[in-house]
């Protein structure tokens, strides 16, 4: 069963049989599009994307009952287009998507580094963590940190704000 609380989570999703489902520029900019769209449409708050060859991953805070409606329309509008601009059939996605409640400090201060050291190569345009991207917000624990700093492991408001993120009406 799909998670249906509202909060912080790492989402992902990988082609079938590791067919590559970001082939071109095209491609990866249909994705930045579609997120971009669903952002200002209120279907969640990005805070972190990577798209790579075969897969992509999120880090997105979601309203209760948000997080499958949202990923569907992600996956579907990104599958349609796909598959119209390949002249192709069929499934593009291997499963709807993998979603992790991100629901403490440690974990809130490693998928952002997870995600960023994932693609294959640095800097890779079709990140957030290395190209800029208006829609991208940043995590509420780091919103009011200078750029490129970070806060100390163990701080006194890291674990508030990952708290204050992740629980429900927050």
């Amino acid at each position: 069963m799909r998670p249906t609380h509202a909060g912080l989570f790492h989402v992902t999703a990988r082609s079938i049989a590791e067919e590559h489902i970001f082939r071109d520029d095209r491609d990866y900019l249909a994705g930045i599009q579609i997120l971009g769209d669903l952002t200002a449409k209120q279907f969640f708050v990005c805070h972190g994307f990577c798209f790579m060859p075969t897969h992509y991953h999120l880090l997105s805070s979601f309203e209760e009952n948000m997080l499958k409606t949202a990923l569907h329309h992600l996956n579907r509008r990104y599958a349609v287009g796909f598959n119209r601009r390949h002249r192709r059939r069929g499934h593009v996605f291997d499963s709807p998507y993998i979603s992790v409640f991100v629901e403490d400090e440690r974990h809130g201060e490693w998928v952002p580094d997870y995600i960023a050291e994932n693609p294959p190569r640095r800097p890779w345009p079709w990140s957030s963590y290395d190209t800029e991207f208006s829609f991208v917000r940043p995590l509420p624990w780091l919103e009011t940190l200078e750029p490129g700093s970070r806060p100390e492991p163990g701080s006194v408001s890291t674990p508030n704000l990952v708290r204050r993120v992740c629980e429900p009406g927050s």
